[in-house]
Parts: C-alpha cells; sequence; structure tokens
C-alpha cells in the first residue's frame, strides 16, 4: 500500500497539481466578470475554512492537554555574515509545542492569502486563486499536528515524534539544522545558559 503522506507532501506532486489544473483552467474562460466573483468567493471561503479548521485544531489540542515535557535544542540561526548565534535550550509541553507549531502555519497561511491576493488584484491573474482553494486544504490536513490530533498519527517514532524535523524544499535542510534531543546536546545548551 503506498505511504499516501509521502505522496501527496512531495514536491512534485504539488508541480504536477499545479500543472495539470493550469491545463484544466486553461481552455475555461476566467476573465469572464461573471465567473470572477464565484472564483473569488470559492477563494475566500475556501481560505476563511482553513482558518476556522486551525482554530479548531487548536481547541482539539487544547481539550488534550497534553503537559508531557519536551526538551531540545534548537540550533542557532545562521547571521548574514556568515556566523552562527549560539543553540537554544527550549523548555516547553506538548501542548505548547503543538499550538506554536499551529499559530506557525496561520501566520504562514496569511502570508499566502496576501501574495495570491496582489497577484490576483495587481496583476489580474486568476489561477492562483482556484489552486489555492484546493492546495489550503491539502497544506492542513497534511501538517504534523493535524495528522496527530485529528488522524491519531504515532507520536512515539518517525515523522510526527516531537520535536518535528525542519523541511525544507526539496529535503535540503542540513542535519545541523535540526533540532537536538540527546542528552549531550541538551547538558551543553544548559552549560552555555549558565555561562551567561
Amino acid at each position: 500500500m503506498p505511504n499516501w503522506t509521502k505522496i501527496l507532501n512531495h514536491p512534485f506532486f504539488n508541480m504536477g497539481f499545479f500543472l495539470f489544473v493550469r491545463q484544466v483552467t486553461k481552455n475555461m474562460d476566467l476573465d469572464n466578470s461573471s465567473y470572477i466573483g464565484a472564483i473569488r468567493g470559492l477563494y475566500l471561503g475556501s481560505q476563511l475554512l482553513v482558518i476556522v479548521l486551525s482554530f479548531y485544531l487548536m481547541s482539539v489540542i487544547r481539550k488534550k492537554n497534553d503537559t508531557t515535557p519536551l526538551r531540545f535544542v534548537e540550533p542557532g540561526a545562521q547571521n548574514w555574515d556568515g556566523s552562527e548565534k549560539a543553540d537554544t535550550l527550549i523548555n516547553t509541553t506538548n501542548m505548547d509545542y503543538d499550538i506554536a507549531d499551529v499559530e506557525k502555519q496561520l501566520k504562514q497561511g496569511f502570508t499566502a492569502i496576501a501574495i495570491v491576493a496582489f497577484l490576483h488584484l495587481k496583476f489580474g491573474y486568476v489561477q492562483p486563486l482556484l489552486i489555492q482553494s484546493i492546495m489550503g486544504f491539502k497544506t492542513f490536513f497534511m501538517t504534523k499536528e493535524a495528522r496527530i490530533h485529528l488522524f491519531n498519527g504515532k507520536t512515539s517514532s518517525g515523522e510526527l515524534r516531537r520535536p518535528f524535523r525542519v523541511e525544507g524544499p526539496f529535503s535540503m535542510v542540513s542535519e545541523k539544522r535540526q533540532p537536538k534531543t540527546d542528552k549531550g546536546s541538551i547538558k551543553k545548551a544548559e552549560k552555555a545558559l549558565k555561562a551567561q
């Protein structure tokens, strides 16, 4: 049986989906003013529904109230000059970690809405409205929090284990940028914190 999560999250799926929708909508008269209102309504309705689903997901997380402690070292970000900031020791709970991640997804969603609105209003592009009407749901349901809390994903091992791996385009994030959970890294960060 294929792993649908890996298939749907693969960058080539997104590119294939984009090309498919582009070919389907190529023959439609999207510039017709009678369609634009309906397409805008579809886009705004779908984005509003994704926002409502995100707040529902946060309420589910709060209702579960998983106060299991979560300690890890977040690697320091790289400065513009190439130097690196110090690693940060994070002490939190699973609930707080998941809520912070859902809030981060919400902020990314608002950024995407702003970009699509700019493309549509400034340049008159209509296809991004159609594509993002569907991709917003895919993005929401493929988040690790939705898979854990709505679809009862197992967090003991694999990609749903907290802290989540940092993901980049085409999986090009180095291991140095991943959160560290080993005791040696945590003790090193604690010593650095005490030395300050």
